[in-house]
């Protein structure tokens, strides 16, 4: 995932306020600018029915400018959260995890996805 990936698309946990502190980028989240966080990122591609959320999310250095900060992080962690809730209850994979349900309960706890 790089920064410009993070706009709009479907698979969406959360959004956050376009925000980047390091690598000698700054950018205030004074913007009203915002991207979401894929599922994608959480999602290992080499190890399966395992989440990695928080600092640890999938993206290239801008982006993780972006997503290291302690709101994104926790965020992250409840969409992982959710995620891993369902694929048991449902007895499915983490890969086969249905984002629409996962979408639904995070709506139900007030998460803005889109």
């Amino acid at each position: 995932m790089t920064f410009s990936d993070l706009e709009i698309f479907d698979g969406s946990i959360e959004i956050f306020s376009k925000f980047i502190d390091g690598y000698g980028i700054l950018i205030l989240p004074t913007t009203g600018r915002y991207m979401q966080i894929p599922y994608r990122s959480i999602l290992p591609k080499k190890i399966s029915n395992l989440l990695v959320v928080g600092r640890a999310i999938g993206g290239d250095k801008i982006a993780h400018a972006s997503t290291r900060n302690m709101a994104c992080c926790v965020v992250t962690g409840q969409g992982g959260g959710i995620a891993a809730a369902l694929s048991v209850k449902n007895e499915k994979p983490l890969n086969e995890v249905n984002m629409s349900n996962v979408q639904k309960e995070l709506q139900t706890q007030n998460v803005r996805f889109s």
